[in-house]
């Protein structure tokens, strides 16, 4: 059983004029107002909502990997899966735009990061912002991570501890270590 933190009510963030609820965990795993939004040291971070091409790019991914999930059996895939971290000895709920789970299906939320994260850069979002997201995952757990820019249609490659590699169009992106055979042209993802 997750324990609860204080509710300490909402406040107002001084740097922008937006409201920022500071709430419990329980009150967080519970209200389906939060079923699309992460939570950092108490604070629910509402995501920022895709344009079509998130969309698009999201499916595309969605079904090329499954695809190859469902004829290997070597995993399952998630899209926003609630995932459990703990950074600096706080709980943090991260959802990945797709996460790859090589075990068994699961039900609920993930303790810990997936093996392979993937984040789609919604407009709104900065790089710097989503790719401090894999930061928490790879204290987690994760193994590799890709970030898709839509609008650059190219591919940013995240594993911890190395420098980040591009993909673009005309490339393929590559999970053998994790999921033998897994092979995606980056065309198809933008396609």
């Amino acid at each position: 059983m997750i324990g609860r933190e204080l509710s300490v009510g909402a406040t107002l963030r001084n740097m922008s004029a937006a409201t920022t609820n500071i709430i419990s965990l329980d009150e967080y795993l519970h209200n389906p107002r939060y079923r699309h939004a992460e939570y950092i040291s108490g604070e629910v971070v509402q995501l920022n909502v895709g344009t079509g091409g998130h969309s698009r790019v999201q499916g595309n991914l969605a079904y090329l990997i499954n695809s190859h999930l469902k004829q290997t059996k070597q995993g399952s895939l998630y899209a926003e899966l609630h995932c459990r971290l703990k950074i600096a000895g706080k709980v943090r709920f991260r959802l990945p735009d797709v996460a790859v789970i090589s075990g068994p299906a699961i039900e609920g939320y993930y303790e810990g990061a997936p093996e392979l994260c993937i984040e789609i850069r919604s407009p709104e979002d900065t790089t710097q912002s989503q790719i401090a997201k894999f930061d928490d995952y790879f204290a987690n757990g994760c193994k590799l991570g890709w970030l898709i820019l839509p609008d650059e249609e190219k591919i940013l490659i995240l594993r911890p501890g190395q420098s980040i590699q591009t993909a673009k169009p005309g490339e393929r992106l590559e999970c053998k270590e994790l999921f033998p055979g897994l092979s995606i042209a980056v065309d198809e993802i933008f396609g």
